[in-house]
C-alpha cells in the first residue's frame, strides 16, 4: 500500500464492491474447514461497517472478532473449491488484514 492510499477509504471501498455483489445463495450453511461461511461474513461486515464508520477505530472486543474472522479465513482460503466464489473470501481477507493492521484503538470511557 502506499501513500497515498488510506487504510479507510481502501476497506470502505472494497465493502462497497462486497455490498454490491450478490450472495451465493448456494453458500448458506456452508462450512469449509469447520467454518460457516455465511456466518463467518456477518461477523466480519458488521466490524467492518464499525470501522469504517468510526474512521478506522473499533474497539476491542470488535478487533477481538476481526481476528477471529482473520484465522478462519486463513484456515478457509486453501480449502475453497471453485463454486465456492474464492475471490468474496479473499476479498474479505483484505479487509481483515487491513483493519488488523490500521486500527486506531477508540478510547474507552469508564466511570
Amino acid at each position: 500500500m502506499d501513500a497515498v492510499e488510506d487504510p479507510v477509504a481502501v476497506v470502505a471501498c472494497l465493502r462497497a464492491e462486497h455490498q454490491n455483489e450478490p450472495w451465493p445463495g448456494r453458500l448458506n450453511g456452508v462450512e469449509v474447514a469447520g467454518v460457516d461461511l455465511a456466518s463467518l461474513e456477518t461477523r466480519l461486515g458488521g466490524c467492518t461497517y464499525t470501522w469504517v464508520a468510526n474512521g478506522g477505530s473499533l474497539h476491542e472486543r470488535g478487533m477481538g472478532t476481526v481476528r477471529l474472522v482473520l484465522g478462519q479465513l486463513e484456515a478457509v482460503l486453501p480449502e475453497l473449491a471453485e463454486d465456492e466464489s474464492a475471490h468474496l473470501w479473499y476479498r474479505l481477507h483484505r479487509m481483515a488484514q487491513l483493519i488488523v493492521a490500521h486500527n486506531t484503538p477508540s478510547i474507552e470511557v469508564t466511570s
